[in-house]
C-alpha cells in the first residue's frame, strides 16, 4: 500500500508543479490534487495537460472537482457565465487557442471528476466540509467545491485548498489542513506527504517560479 502526496491549488502554474513533483515518489505515493488546477495562472492547459499524462502514466493518480474546474465545465457544457469568465476564463480560453488544446474534452473531463477521496483515516475535497445539509451537492455554495467558512470537525483528517494562505497549517480545533498556498499569488506550490496510515508524516513546499509569475503585482497579494 502506497502513502499519499496531496497537492495544493496549482492555477496553471505549470513550473512550478513541475518543480514540486521532483519530490514525489510514484513507485511508493499515490499523488492527489485537490482541483483548482486551472485558471488565474499563465499555463492552465499545460497543467491540465501534464495531470492527465500523470493520470495515463499512473492510474491511481485522483484529482478532485475545484470550483474552477466546476465553472470551467459549466460554462462550456451548460450556461454562459459571465463572472467566471471575467475573472479568469477569458484568460484561460486564451491560453487554450495559444497553446492548441482542444476546450471541450477537458470540460467533460473536469466534468466527471470526483467531489472527494476518501480514505478510513482521511477525506479530501477542494474546499471542506462544512455543517451543510447537502455537502456533496456541487452547486451548493456551503459545499465541497465552495464553501469558505468553517469546517465540519470530523473524524478523519480533513485535508482541502480553495482558500489561499500563507503557508499550509494543521488546524487542531477541526483536524484539518488547508494546503492552498496561493502559487499563483506569487508565494508557492504545497504538498501535503500522509504515511499508510493517514498520518501527516511532512509539508513541502516550492516557491513559486518565475514563469509563473503574473505580470500585475497586485495580483500577487494573498
Amino acid at each position: 500500500m502506497k502513502s499519499f502526496f496531496i497537492v495544493g491549488d496549482v492555477h496553471g502554474c505549470f513550473y512550478t508543479l513541475q518543480k514540486l513533483l521532483l519530490q514525489w515518489k510514484p513507485k511508493q505515493q499515490q499523488l492527489i490534487f485537490v482541483g483548482d488546477i486551472i485558471d488565474h495562472g499563465n499555463f492552465s492547459p499545460q497543467v491540465a495537460q501534464l495531470v492527465q499524462d500523470l493520470q495515463k502514466k499512473h492510474p491511481d493518480t485522483v484529482l478532485i472537482r475545484g470550483n474552477h474546474e466546476q465553472q470551467f465545465m459549466q460554462h462550456c457544457l451548460e450556461s454562459f457565465d459571465e463572472d467566471w469568465y471575467g475573472k479568469s476564463g477569458e484568460r484561460t480560453f486564451s491560453q487554450y487557442l495559444v497553446e492548441g488544446r482542444p476546450i471541450d474534452p477537458d470540460a467533460e473531463w473536469f466534468k466527471n471528476l470526483p467531489l472527494v477521496f476518501e480514505h478510513p483515516n482521511f477525506i479530501v475535497s477542494h474546499a471542506g466540509i462544512s455543517d451543510s445539509e447537502n455537502p456533496f451537492d456541487p452547486n451548493n455554495k456551503e459545499g465541497v467545491v465552495w464553501q469558505r467558512n468553517e469546517t465540519k470537525k470530523l473524524p478523519q483528517l480533513q485535508v482541502f485548498g480553495h482558500t489561499p494562505k500563507e503557508d499550509a497549517l494543521y488546524d487542531a480545533n477541526v483536524h484539518a489542513i488547508n494546503i492552498d498556498t496561493g502559487a499563483y499569488k506569487c508565494n508557492k506550490l504545497t504538498a501535503l506527504l500522509l504515511d499508510k496510515n493517514g498520518n501527516i508524516s511532512n509539508i513541502i513546499s516550492v516557491p513559486t517560479a518565475n514563469e509563473d509569475m503574473p505580470e500585475k503585482k497586485e495580483e500577487c497579494l494573498l
